[in-house]
């Protein structure tokens, strides 16, 4: 992802106020909860690209078809 969006300039203006205030009073001034920031503290590694969102997809599925089902299948 290439585009910067609003929520990681946010992010990102989030995590600088509290380096320089402090959690707690990050936290109020931006109406978050501490735990908010001390997740996006730990991911920010100074690039805004850092405080993209994740992809939510989970990486295997238990009912999910074998390579040899599939093959089968699509020979069908």
């Amino acid at each position: 992802m290439k585009t910067v969006t609003q929520t990681m300039r946010y992010r990102q203006a989030l995590i600088l106020y509290a380096n320089k205030y402090g959690v707690t009073k990050a936290a109020i001034r931006y109406k978050t909860n501490r735990q908010y920031i001390y997740r996006w503290k730990k991911r920010y590694d100074g690039t805004l690209q850092s405080l993209a969102d994740r992809s939510h997809r989970p990486n295997s599925h238990p009912n999910q078809h074998t390579e040899s089902e599939l093959k089968l299948i699509s020979d069908m």
